[in-house]
């Protein structure tokens, strides 16, 4: 915005309309009057953009007032008194209430003209400023707003969670103790059966409790309470153990899962349920993504007698290669052509799973080839 609007208040012809003259040669908008009280009407009217060049006594009024009471109403607004032979107290008096600039009758025209320059410039940079202001306010307001809405999601999604988290598991219990009683009642069975169809919903209960356990460790990361229970622990019997119940749920998929060859014996330190968590995300991933005839591979190696790396070798569809740095972003989703996506939540939480127990968690994709991940932890 570039005002150039400059309001002439005086009673002397002769000054006024040299000044007018002079400056609506050099483009400037002149509005000129003989009253105060006329020069407070346009003002109101034009909102305060504008410059004022005023002589110090108009119609017998005190151009000082006007300053004060205009000044009160626009406080940016430059003005500038024209006197002939000024009070020296009347000149000092003017600057104190916020004059910015007193001319000297007659006024050489270039004098005016860079004196008047001088205020636009100042009223110009003002209403820039005060533009800037409003839209930061505007934007801040805004931004309040959308904060204020995004804390209530969050704490009403908070609460849904915890809320079905909690209440999940505890219909899951409820669910684990009828199959308990369906083996005892199953102890003498001649017929494997209704044994095997009771030990897969075992396994599909325990992979639901993993889920609701992810449900609620969603919420605890977005608090920052997530915990651990770190110590030293064996690192095969857990690869063996993961690989061992999943095993059947691979198999009715026509997928393999084995245990890379004799794994060393490594101890590293971490929480071993939740080492058991990150596992049965990983692998479950692998199994779901991997068409039938595929296979997936566990193993682990010491690495600089440091920290444990252990991975997870599918031979599924595979990860664009733009999403893998994605993939372990909250929600993220990465969808392949054919309607296959791979959910990256639970790789989120297992990047903060590990994070918390020093460790990192990393893969290696190419779409059509399988995915390889790695996650590490101290020894």
């Amino acid at each position: 915005m570039n005002c150039l609007r400059v309001l002439l208040v005086g009673d002397d012809a002769v000054f006024v309309e040299k000044a007018a003259e002079t400056l609506s040669h050099e483009k400037y908008s002149v509005t000129a009057v003989d009253e105060f009280d006329k020069a407070a009407a346009h003002l109101r009217r034009v909102k305060g953009k504008i410059i004022v060049l005023s002589e110090l006594i108009v119609g017998g009024k005190d151009g000082i007032a006007f300053l004060k009471e205009t000044l009160r109403q626009f406080p940016n607004l430059p003005f500038t008194f024209v006197s002939k032979s000024p009070p020296m107290e009347s000149v000092i008096e003017a600057l104190k209430q916020g004059a910015y600039d007193f001319l000297r009758k007659p006024v050489d025209p270039d004098i005016l003209c860079h004196s008047v320059a001088r205020s636009i410039e100042k009223l110009n940079l003002s209403l820039e400023t005060e533009k800037c202001e409003k839209e930061s306010r505007d934007r801040l307001s805004r931004l309040q707003a959308e904060l204020k809405e995004a804390r209530l999601q969050s704490a009403y999604k908070g609460y849904l969670i915890s809320i079905a988290g909690h209440d999940f598991k505890s219909i899951l219990t409820v669910l684990d103790g009828y199959c308990q009683i369906l083996k005892e009642k199953c102890a003498d069975c001649r017929r494997p059966e209704p044994i095997r169809l009771n030990e897969e919903t075992v396994r599909m209960i325990t992979r639901l409790r993993t889920m609701a356990n992810t449900l609620l460790d969603i919420e605890a990361a977005e608090k920052g309470q997530l915990k651990i229970a770190a110590k030293e622990f064996e690192l095969a019997p857990i690869l063996q153990q993961c690989a061992s119940f999943y095993r059947p749920y691979a198999e009715q998929k026509r997928i393999g899962i084995v245990v890379e060859g004799s794994l060393p014996r490594l101890r590293p330190k971490g929480d071993v349920e939740r080492v058991l968590q990150i596992l049965d995300n990983l692998v479950y991933n692998a199994i779901k993504f991997t068409p039938p005839g595929g296979e997936i591979r566990l193993g682990a190696r010491g690495e600089d007698g440091k920290t444990v790396t252990a991975w997870i070798h599918d031979t599924g569809i595979g990860i664009p290669k733009s999403q893998l740095e994605k993939i372990f972003s909250e929600n993220q989703i990465v969808i392949k052509q054919d309607g296959s996506a791979r959910m990256g939540l639970g790789l989120n939480i297992c990047k903060r799973l590990l994070e918390i127990q020093n460790g990192k968690i990393w893969l290696e994709s190419e779409p059509g080839k399988g995915t390889k991940v790695f996650f590490s932890l101290p020894l």
